[in-house]
């Protein structure tokens, strides 16, 4: 049996660099106090202006990813991080030069995160790329708590060193440069293919685009939220806060390492399954003011994001046409981006800015989302409708 554990590696090397725009943000404070006069939103958008950017990579791997080496593109991802990462901290410059830095740190994102879920489909067969992408939003978290940990230890040394926790980014390129496989598609026929199906995507692509649009905008009124919530209800300060946020990272972990070994439970209503678990810790942040009861529920809010993560690129990779899959998988990314933007526009419409109405919301929301797929057997039906439900029927033993 032929085995692709160097492949996975270098795939995972580049997940972790999914969430580095986080590594800046132990220090915005401390460079909100160094720019007293570019307010609090400018500053933060060194955290935000690589979601914008990210999105135009995604529009740009949609349409170039059948015709150039996707491998190339992703080390240019990843050198594109190093480069938006480190700079700020090689040429000291001002705000607007650190936000440039930010939107070309943000082109590098997107580029990954896009590319990786490409990568799996190229080199790994269905039943291995079930269970690899399952484990890949494993890395996703260890990224994230890599570059927020270690950016914060650095920034004990001015805000500034906080910057060269993006020398991770020159280790990524160097791991995915040796341990991907080179992938030379031929320009003229996949530009052909591209052609003859443009507009042809799977019509569940559409259902699964707005299911990534209604997760985002449940699963995002965590963590914009969960600092005010405890706060308003006596629960605890920043730190506690900070704390909370890690165990949901955590809870994300411990899903990747282990959703390979329980999908076979769930694998045709794992988006069900998903909005249930967001759902349901949504609803009781709202409903129940105990500290030890919260940090329960973090947990399973940061398990339902690598459900949902893992499986949404997984369906629209089986039930699309291979040339349709970069485009797919793009589309579900800006539609995630967006769905990211929104959150807190649609909720705090509906709750008027109050966190634990904005939990109550966006859990009953996510529930209704849930019942409607239970009902309905929306990734049930699609998987079949492609002939992927053959390809997805696996043993145990085949997902371990």
């Amino acid at each position: 049996m032929k085995s692709y554990a160097k492949t996975k590696a270098g795939i995972f090397s580049l997940t972790l660099l999914s969430m580095a725009a986080l590594g800046i943000t132990p220090s915005l404070g401390l460079i909100m106090a160094d720019f007293p006069g570019a307010g609090a939103s400018t500053v933060q958008m060194l955290a935000s202006v690589p979601n914008l950017t990210a999105i135009a990579a995604a529009v740009v791997v949609s349409q170039i990813a059948n015709r150039t080496s996707k491998k190339a593109l992703s080390l240019v991802g990843a050198a594109l991080v190093a480069v938006g990462g480190l700079l700020p901290y090689l040429i000291p410059g001002g705000l607007a030069f650190m936000l440039v830095c930010s939107a070309i740190l943000g082109l590098g994102v997107g580029l990954i995160t896009n590319l990786t879920q490409l990568l799996f489909t190229e080199f790994l067969p269905p039943e291995e790329r079930q269970t690899a992408m399952a484990q890949n939003t494993a890395f996703v978290n260890i990224g994230a708590m890599l570059m927020t940990t270690v950016g914060g230890q650095l920034a004990t040394g001015g805000w500034r060193n906080n910057y060269l926790v993006y020398l991770i980014a020159i280790a990524v390129f160097l791991a995915a440069l040796a341990l991907i496989p080179h992938d030379a598609p031929a320009a003229a026929q996949a530009q052909g293919s591209v052609q003859k199906s443009h507009g042809k995507m799977a019509k569940a692509s559409y259902v699964v685009l707005a299911l990534g649009i209604l997760f985002q905008i449940a699963y995002n009124s965590f963590p914009n939220n969960i600092a005010m919530h405890l706060s308003a209800a006596g629960l605890g300060d920043s730190a506690t806060a900070g704390l909370v946020s890690s165990v949901s990272l955590l809870g994300g972990l411990i899903a990747g390492l282990v959703l390979g070994k329980i999908l076979p439970y769930f694998q045709k209503q794992s988006f069900a399954v998903a909005f249930a678990l967001i759902g349901g810790s949504l609803l009781g942040l709202a409903l129940i003011q105990n500290l030890a009861c919260i940090y329960v529920l973090s947990f399973i809010a940061g398990a339902s994001l690598s459900v949902f993560f893992s499986q949404a690129p997984f369906v629209l990779s089986v039930i699309n046409k291979p040339q349709m899959i970069a485009q797919a998988i793009a589309f579900y990314s800006i539609g995630g981006s967006l769905g990211g933007f929104l959150s807190p526009v649609v909720l705090n419409l509906v709750s008027g800015g109050v966190a634990q109405t904005t939990f109550l919301v966006a859990g009953i929301l996510a529930l209704l989302v849930c019942t409607i797929l239970a009902v309905t057997r929306f990734q049930e039906h699609a998987l079949s409708a492609s002939g992927a439900a053959e390809a997805t029927t696996m043993d145990s033993s085949e997902i371990a």
